[in-house]
């Protein structure tokens, strides 16, 4: 266990505001938030005089990171990529696992499920679950998806999933044939309905959101662009939806960031969507602009981290305080993690200290990470 310690910041988020704290951590908690000190009267273990010291950064769409690819990777490759995630402020994360037959899902969720604390000691991101973005998609909005993988969310494709218990997130196209019961399903489960790689229309939405649709994976991506029409339309007047977002230059440029934001700020959870130098069983190759692309030119993921997806957000206008709060307090909301997103007596000590180049500094409950 860490031991007890205070941070002094000159700059923090607290509550959704920028200011000076001077924060307690006891027991990998935060025990004490004092805010709005001068920052000469900071008396802390560690005091913070550049950057923002801000709750840790969830992802909540994520396919790998380094040369660890998800779907493929054993516990002891999933702790060491959670461990390069926390070096760039991730604390908390859903790695995803993307279209694929439903019995190698659920054996690589198996293969691969290292739980939400190390086994090992580490100190690395917390694992709160699987995203499994696919194979209830539609054929029209694969994208980089492998087609031949789809089917409906029925009972017999959805259960084996849901049964592992470890699913936080699924990715589905409302209209397919059973996705609201599958959706049901999914909420009752405890998991996260999300719609992405679809044409559904508003009505299909609508329709959706009232047995418990209550995401929309990566808006703009995979889906008709028409912002008076389906899946935006409903982003954009349905408060139910939380709204996943890469905010990143190269799946959304400036003026989709800057709309994006302007209409719908406080839903936005900011994701990446990385992936290492594979998607599935598919090569990708980095380019300079920060995306990973298949070798067909079809964009496939970034390979960015989430501080800098932050970073480019910061730049395209957004202010620093939407920004984190669209990597913390947001995706806590989404996810029903009370303990997480703040920085607030009672929350995990998961903390790191972002600049305009990226993090700096992370805290996982209340330990360093090196």
């Amino acid at each position: 266990m860490a031991q007890p310690f205070s941070i002094g910041a000159e700059s923090a988020l607290i509550d959704g505001v920028i200011t000076s704290a001077s924060i307690e951590v006891t027991d990998g908690f935060i025990s004490s938030v004092d805010v709005g000190l001068e920052p000469e009267k900071l008396s802390d273990d560690l005091i913070l005089t550049s950057g923002t010291l801000s709750p840790g950064f969830i992802d909540c769409q994520l396919n790998g990171i380094g040369e660890i690819n998800f779907f493929d990777a054993d516990k002891s490759e999933m702790e060491r990529a959670l461990a390069l995630l926390a070096r760039h402020g991730v604390t908390s994360c859903t790695p995803s696992m993307i279209s694929a037959p439903i019995g190698e899902l659920v054996a690589a969720i198996k293969a691969s499920d290292c739980g939400e604390s190390s086994f090992t000691g580490l100190v690395r991101a917390r694992h709160l679950g699987y995203h499994i973005e696919g194979p209830f998609l539609s054929e029209d909005f694969a994208r980089a998806h492998n087609a031949r993988f789809f089917v409906d969310p029925t009972r017999e494709n959805l259960l084996p999933l849901l049964e592992t218990a470890r699913i936080a997130i699924v990715t589905l196209a409302p209209e397919r044939t059973g996705a609201l019961e599958a959706i049901a399903s999914i909420r009752e489960s405890g998991a996260i309905a999300s719609v992405g790689h679809s044409g559904a229309d508003f009505q299909q939405i609508v329709d959706a959101v009232a047995v418990g649709l209550n995401m929309v994976t990566h808006l703009f991506n995979g889906m008709n662009k028409d912002v008076n029409q389906g899946i935006i339309r409903a982003a954009l007047e349905l408060d139910q939806l939380t709204i996943g977002f890469i905010a990143d230059g190269v799946h959304n440029h400036e003026e989709q960031i800057r709309w994006a934001f302007e209409n719908m700020s406080e839903r936005i959870t900011l994701v990446t969507d990385s992936l290492s130098n594979r998607l599935g069983d598919e090569v990708v190759t980095a380019r300079a602009d920060g995306g990973g692309y298949r070798t067909d030119g079809t964009l496939a993921g970034s390979r960015l981290t989430l501080d800098h997806v932050i970073a480019h957000a910061i730049s395209s206008g957004v202010p620093l305080a939407q920004a984190l709060l669209s990597a913390t307090r947001v995706p806590a909301r989404l996810l029903g993690r009370g303990d997480l997103g703040e920085i607030a007596v009672g929350a995990r000590a998961d903390l790191t200290l972002f600049t305009e180049g990226g993090s700096i500094r992370t805290w996982v409950g209340g330990v360093e990470v090196a």
